[in-house]
């Protein structure tokens, strides 16, 4: 089987709650065997390649709960061959592209499929014939916001709305257009703006939030002092709390209960503490966005696995960029601000900050598979197939693990 390029981005609703996944297919390939086949051959062959891989790897995996958005071709709604490919599911959405070619047989073969429980988004929508003939059929509507002025996007969204359809804002690029977009009424929202940081003021850390930063720059020190950890963790109740019920959760399966802090602290070791102290400390930072510690835990495993194929030799380091990664986005402040109330050692810092060095790098590499922003991918002289095993054990690893990190 060819190796491709997964790319996975999420769609928001108004609480900025992740509502589901965007899959795409990507040939890791430069120069693609189909590069000189019809449009709509390259098209099928793409859709067909990545249903075969969502089968083989499962959406639980890729998605968890989420939604799902995946992209078909025409021939397979014309021809029926939709059902023989993957089940209708009521977490699933297919889009209709944008240069889809509208005429009786389509029109019939979507009607036909919404009666027998499918759901579809139309991409990129404008307001002209063709598309309005496509509008019985879907459920969701997804338009880009660069395509109209405001005044006429505000009449657009209210007509789209008042016909019970979902519609969806892409390329939400800063605060300031998402922001015009929740004015504009849209009901979900798309765009590189979720993987950046707002611009405000960073307020002050809380008192508990104070003993869990203490507790997390204790264990980066390089004479770190595990009496110390387990003073630190004793002397919070909450910590105290969290850090017993996580040891004896089912992620780890101990034959008999841990009810000791140093006794627990020892099963864990210094890798394990980091991981779950920082995950601590993220999740007691106040932020609308619900999916911000998956996010963490699938960069800092995907910068373990990716540390492992450059033979870094610093697996606990790599594994911190990755969760660390994310302090900007959960403080909604600049990354240097949010690092002063955390000292790091200034590899650590140059790599969240610059992306310098090979934390850097690897850091870079996770954040540009992120993105689907496949050059840079390349460009950083790994294997492609390693990095798409690496993103897709992330995933994996993210949602076994993050309920059993996070549990109050």
């Amino acid at each position: 089987m060819k190796e491709i390029y997964l790319g996975r981005q999420p769609i928001y609703d108004s609480a900025l709650h992740v509502e589901g996944y965007q899959l795409s297919y990507h040939p890791t390939e430069s120069a693609d065997a189909l590069e000189d086949a019809p449009l709509l051959d390259i098209e099928l062959a793409h859709t067909r390649a990545l249903f075969n891989t969502l089968i083989e790897i499962g959406l639980d995996r890729l998605v968890g709960n989420s939604k799902v958005f995946l992209g078909v071709a025409r021939d397979l709604l014309i021809q029926g061959s939709l059902q023989q490919l993957i089940a209708a599911a009521p977490h699933m959405v297919f889009e209709v592209v944008a240069d889809i070619v509208v005429d009786e047989p389509l029109l019939e073969a979507l009607k036909a499929l919404r009666r027998e429980g499918y759901c579809f988004l139309l991409d990129e929508y404008e307001d002209n014939d063709a598309y309005r003939a496509l509008l019985d059929a879907a459920t969701y509507v997804r338009v880009n916001v660069a395509s109209l002025p405001e005044p006429e996007m505000l009449l657009l969204v209210a007509q789209l709305q008042q016909r019970g359809l979902g519609v969806i804002a892409s390329g939400i690029e800063d605060q300031h257009i998402l922001e015009t977009c929740q004015q504009l009424g849209f009901n979900y929202f798309q765009g590189r703006h979720f993987s950046q940081p707002r611009l405000l003021k960073f307020q002050g850390i809380q008192t508990n939030q104070q003993a869990v930063m203490r507790l997390v720059s204790a264990l980066n020190r390089p004479d770190v002092d595990l009496k110390k950890i387990e003073a630190l963790i004793a002397q919070d109740v909450a910590l105290s709390y969290k850090l017993l019920r996580y040891i004896n959760s089912a992620y780890f399966s101990l034959p008999r209960r841990v009810d000791s802090i140093q006794r627990a602290v020892t099963l864990l070791g210094l890798r394990t503490m980091r991981s779950w102290a920082t995950l601590i400390s993220l999740s007691n930072v106040e932020s609308a966005r619900s999916d911000l510690m998956t996010i963490a835990l699938i960069r800092a495993k995907m910068c373990e696995l990716l540390g492992e194929q450059l033979g870094l030799k610093q697996r606990d380091t790599t594994f911190m960029v990755g969760l660390l990664s994310v302090l900007d986005l959960v403080a909604q402040a600049p990354m240097p601000e949010v690092l002063a109330a955390l000292p790091l050692e200034e590899e650590i810092n140059a790599a969240l900050l610059r992306q310098e060095g090979g934390l850097g790098r690897i850091l870079a590499c996770a954040l540009a598979y992120e993105q689907c922003d496949w050059e840079i991918i390349k460009e950083s002289g790994l294997d492609a197939a390693q990095v798409n095993e690496a993103y897709m054990t992330a995933l994996t690893e993210a949602y076994r693990a993050s309920n059993e990190l996070l549990q109050d």
